[in-house]
């Protein structure tokens, strides 16, 4: 926890901090959880799926790439495997994109709670 942490929870009131604790951090797996509720929900398992299947892909081109014995052929599943592998990266970097969208997403809300509840007061 950093410095501007330790203030901001200093400032608040005790409803604030238990507002602040009911929507904390969730740490990796419940960011990662979180991709699969909401309306990018579909797309996310879509993805996930996706990335299974480029997964699977990739090791089978990988076990023929070690087992052909032409050169050719080698070149050719190695490209394979490679491309399969860096499609994969791509999907998982869109998956992290919205993971960080979704943490973005939350601050603002809590921001915006904040000042809901002090132009109440």
């Amino acid at each position: 926890m950093s410095k501007l942490d330790r203030m901001i929870e200093e400032a608040l009131d005790a409803e604030d901090r238990a507002i602040l604790s009911q929507y904390g951090e969730k740490g990796l797996f419940g960011e990662v959880g979180e991709l699969f509720t909401g309306k990018m929900a579909p797309w996310n398992m879509i993805h996930f799926v996706v990335q299974i299947a480029l997964f699977v892909g990739a090791l089978y081109a990988g076990r023929l790439f070690f087992t052909v014995e032409d050169l050719v052929p080698m070149i050719r599943w190695g490209m394979l495997t490679l491309g399969l592998f860096i499609a994969m990266g791509i999907v998982k970097t869109m998956q992290w994109e919205q993971v960080q969208a979704n943490r973005v997403i939350r601050e603002v809300k809590r921001v915006e709670l904040q000042l809901a509840r002090s132009k109440a007061v």
